[in-house]
């Protein structure tokens, strides 16, 4: 009776201990991949910046690459400048649209030959009128999204001038995803 004891004990406290060095196990590999994801995001925001200061500061390469599709297709760098930095053309805006989200990475200068990045851009007036986005969706498991705002004034058709908030979302596909 004393040895069936001892089993069932011996049993009951293996099995914690595995339950132990197993949640153990699981935490510390979380902790790893969540501080490997984080460091991603950082080294992506070096470019996020240069891509937005690219964005808000130039009036883009040709002048005219916002008027037509064929203009777009040729210009060699898009900027969204209506002539002084952070001062955005609402003509510039509309022409985002041109861009699929692959060709839109190729006119921010963004080399990327294998498919390696995802970039969002969304243009919001603080009023609520205008509201753009160009580029991929940006999928819900991603967790190494580098974020760069930037506050700039939308110039309308009429003169009229709108406070904004310019938000930019690079990250690198298939890393930190669940």
């Amino acid at each position: 009776m004393d040895d069936a004891t001892f089993s069932i004990d011996f049993a009951a406290a293996y099995a914690i201990l595995a339950i132990l060095l197993a949640c153990a196990f699981f935490t510390a590999t979380n902790l790893i991949s969540a501080m490997y994801s984080a460091s991603y995001a950082d080294d992506l925001e070096p470019l996020a910046e240069s891509l937005g200061d690219t964005l808000l500061r130039s009036p883009g390469e040709p002048d005219g690459w916002y008027i037509d599709p064929s203009a777009a297709r040729n210009a060699s760098i898009i900027g969204l400048s209506a002539g002084d930095p952070n001062v955005l053309s609402a003509y510039k805006l509309e022409g985002l649209y041109f861009y699929n989200a692959s060709g839109l990475k190729e006119a921010l200068g963004l080399v990327d030959e294998s498919g390696l990045y995802g970039l969002r851009i969304e243009i919001e007036s603080f009023d609520g009128v205008v509201y753009r986005t160009a580029g991929y969706p940006l999928p819900p498991d991603t967790k190494d999204v580098c974020v760069s705002s930037r506050i700039a004034t939308i110039k309308e058709e009429d003169g009229t001038y709108r406070d904004a908030c310019v938000t930019l979302y690079l990250w690198r596909k298939h890393v930190g995803a669940m």
